[in-house]
This record gives C-alpha cells, structure tokens and sequence, in this order.
C-alpha cells in the first residue's frame, strides 16, 4: 500500500473525490458522517471567505448571489453527489449480501450492530452465526 500524498490528503480532507482512492484500506471509505462533515467544512471555509470579500465587493445583490451559487456548486452538490453513490452502494449490500437482511444492520452507516464492524459485500461479521430475519 503506497502512502498518500499532500496534495492527495488534502482532496481526502475535503471529500473531493466521489470513488475511494487505491489507498484506501476501511471498509466503508465514505459514511453519511464524514460525507455531512466534509460539506459544512466546504460551506463553512466558502462562507468565511465570502464574509471576509464582501468588505470589497459590497453588500450588493450580485455578490450573495454568486456566494449562495457557490456554496451549493462547491459545498452541498458534491456532498449530495457522494452521498447518492454511498447510498447505491448500500442498496447494493441491502438486496445482495446476508447482512443486508439481517435485523442488526443498519444501513446509514454500513454497521452490524452486535459486531460493532462495518459492512463490507466479502464475508458477513459475525460469520452468519447471528443472522435474524427483518
């Protein structure tokens, strides 16, 4: 497994990416958390820098429309992109796996809840010992 790099850590830190990168080594790479955490960081730095320009610019109503533009374009769309993939890949683990029919998953985040393990599609966690019917 090769070591990511700044440029790499930074894109990972902001979520800009919509596939897990080749480094990736947790099973789910991407969670409902850390797809929520990374658009209001995103909208959060987009609102800091807005604020800190409109000194310039004035408050005039071409400025906050270009920022709310921004903040959806650069901060809510690629969140919603994200979570739109996450949520495919969990339908994908609810219909073909045996813990997506178990009553101790939980699909927001990918979790058997008696093992306390992430999902993943390779081999259920408790080994389907503690598989119950929904």
């Amino acid at each position: 497994m090769r070591k990511p790099s700044s440029f790499e850590q930074i894109i990972d830190l902001f979520l800009l990416r919509t596939t897990p990168p080749d480094y990736a080594v947790d099973q789910p790479y991407y969670t409902t958390g850390n797809i929520v955490a990374a658009a209001i960081i995103r909208v959060a730095i987009i609102g800091v820098v807005a604020i800190l320009f409109n000194s310039s610019y004035g408050s005039s109503g071409w400025w906050w429309t270009a920022v709310m533009f921004a903040m959806w374009g650069l901060g809510a769309y690629p969140a919603w992109i994200q979570y739109n993939k996450y949520y495919d890949k969990v339908e994908e683990l609810h219909t073909g796996t045996l813990c997506g029919s178990c009553r101790h998953f939980n699909p927001t985040n990918q979790l058997c809840m008696i093992m306390d393990v992430h999902v993943t599609s390779e081999e259920p966690p408790c080994e389907g010992e503690a598989w119950e019917p929904r």
